[in-house]
């Protein structure tokens, strides 16, 4: 049943008020409509479109269904009902609708478009391509068709295809901001991070309010280390979309980056505040709060991580390396071997769990699990350096130089490794070649106090008392609680004890 005369101005009334947008208004006069006359098809149809312009999806799909129920000849109202199903994500009953609306017209271009979009939601891409490249045959200048395409071609992995069709949409269509952005991800995928920038600015241009391409020229800016440009990005996604919480993680990692671990604890929070149990962004603020050396809450934090995600060995390797730090070695060794019981190849874990029995004074175990380390990846110098410290509590002292020697090969640029390898020549009473190895520690660290109290002790053993004053002046300058401790209890600093300038260095400059 179709509009009598007198109801057509209303129902011209209405669909002016739908093209306006302006969908309560529309959706009152629909209303009035069928109040008198219930089954009028017009008037079901684009109440069904008023309900659809206010999300009010599964009440739009009634009206539909009634329509269609008096009159199932239209392809415009199955295609209406398709878009609802699509928005209600009931994709195969979506794509049922639109193949009634296409069988009826088959030259549909919204409805043929309509069921390549279902069909590459659906992750069935090649068919999906073919019903966009049948749009284009049939109308080339159709921007949406190209746009989509693009879509399509960028998940099959065919980033430059992809871009190329975005820029065919964007000829055609310039202002099309989703096509400028997804061109963007495209080139970003492809390493043109200046390119995809542009792309960014273009869509920020068009829309300046969507967060989306706040946040994709955020993240753009981080890859190519701008960090503080990144951060003002991410600021802005975040004004306008709080919930954006890929937004809050771009600024947190930015932000760690900085060095800025308190600013990047609150973002990361923030994000599990938005997404409460996503392991990754957990492991964030364990990251963070370990680096802060809140060392026991990181460690309860990996705990759960552990909890959602228990097969992943990297979460593993995190947990034991905390607790390591924080001293439950026994604790640190069963994670460890939980990582490779994962991941036999996970040489990290070999380390990680050599240093834990290192530390647990089981130096004969240390080293197989290092060994086993080596033999996966001999490239990794803590490894090496670790190796050297248990030999060398192992009285090994020559095999310990040895591998201290591969670790600064391997990493010249550390410092713990000059002064590991400086104090095992030490306490082999090798003080000149001592002296050398602090002397390249200090280059690289110049206000090492572990090295300079020990370079002290070499000038002890050189009997070289002024510059052995010297050196422990500067190492007890730097920490005076710990040096002047050690200082007082240390055998090499016996022969000086009387020594005004020795007793000089526990005088307080402020009297106390």
């Amino acid at each position: 049943m179709h509009l009598s005369d007198g109801w057509k101005g209303l129902h011209h009334l209405g669909v002016t008020l739908i093209e306006s947008k302006r969908f309560k208004e529309a959706l009152l006069i629909y209303n009035q409509i069928l109040e008198s006359q219930p089954n009028v098809y017009d008037a079901l149809v684009f109440r069904g479109m008023a309900l659809q312009g206010l999300e009010k999806f599964e009440e739009a799909l009634i009206n539909f269904d009634r329509a269609i129920a008096h009159s199932s000849h239209s392809h415009y109202v199955w295609y209406e009902r398709g878009f609802t199903l699509f928005k209600l994500g009931k994709l195969q009953e979506a794509l049922s609708s639109l193949d009634i609306a296409t069988e009826i017209q088959p030259d549909y271009l919204k409805a043929l478009l309509l069921r390549g979009i279902v069909l590459l939601s659906q992750k069935k891409l090649e068919a999906a391509l073919i019903i966009f490249e049948k749009i284009i045959l049939m109308k080339p200048n159709y921007s949406k068709a190209w746009y989509e395409k693009g879509l399509t071609l960028y998940e099959l992995g065919k980033l430059e295809d992809a871009v190329t069709c975005f820029d065919k949409a964007i000829k055609l269509n310039p202002k099309k901001d989703l096509a400028w952005h997804h061109k963007g991800i495209a080139l970003f995928d492809l390493q043109k991070y200046e390119s995809a920038l542009t792309c960014f600015d273009k869509a920020i241009e068009i829309q300046p309010n969507d967060a989306n391409n706040w946040y994709e020229k955020g993240y753009t800016l981080w890859k190519i280390r701008q960090l503080e440009d990144a951060i003002i990005c991410f600021d802005k996604a975040i004004d306008y979309n709080q919930k954006l919480y890929l937004a809050w993680y771009g600024k947190g990692i930015a932000l760690l980056d900085l060095k800025k671990l308190e600013s990047a604890l609150i973002c990361f929070e923030k994000v599990i505040e938005i997404q409460p149990n996503h392991p990754n962004y957990l492991y964030a603020v364990g990251y963070v709060l370990s680096e802060l050396g809140n060392l026991e809450d990181a460690i309860d934090i990996f705990y759960l991580v552990i909890e959602l995600e228990p097969q992943d060995w990297l979460f593993q390797n995190k947990l034991g390396i905390t607790l390591g730090q924080s001293k439950r070695y026994e604790e640190a060794i069963a994670a460890f071997d939980r990582a490779i019981e994962m991941s036999s190849n996970n040489y990290a874990a070999y380390g990680g769990r050599g240093f834990a029995l290192y530390k647990s004074e089981r130096y004969e175990d240390a080293i197989l699990s290092l060994d086993k380390a080596i033999e996966i990846n001999p490239s990794h110098y803590l490894t090496w350096r670790i190796y050297g410290s248990v030999l060398h509590k192992l009285g090994r002292d020559e095999e310990a130089l040895i591998k201290f020697d591969k670790a600064i090969e391997l990493n010249p640029d550390y410092y713990h490794l000059w002064g590991s390898k400086a104090f095992v020549l030490l306490t082999l009473e090798r003080y000149e070649e001592a002296i050398l190895f602090y002397d390249k520690a200090l280059e690289l660290h110049p206000n090492e106090p572990n090295a300079l109290y020990e370079k002290a002790c070499c000038y002890m053993g050189l009997n070289n008392i002024d510059l052995a004053i010297v050196n422990l002046k500067k190492a007890i300058d730097i920490n005076p609680e710990e040096f002047r401790e050690k200082a007082t209890t240390d055998l090499d600093f016996d022969d000086i004890r009387d020594d005004v300038r020795f007793k000089a260095l526990f005088i307080d400059p402020m009297g106390w």
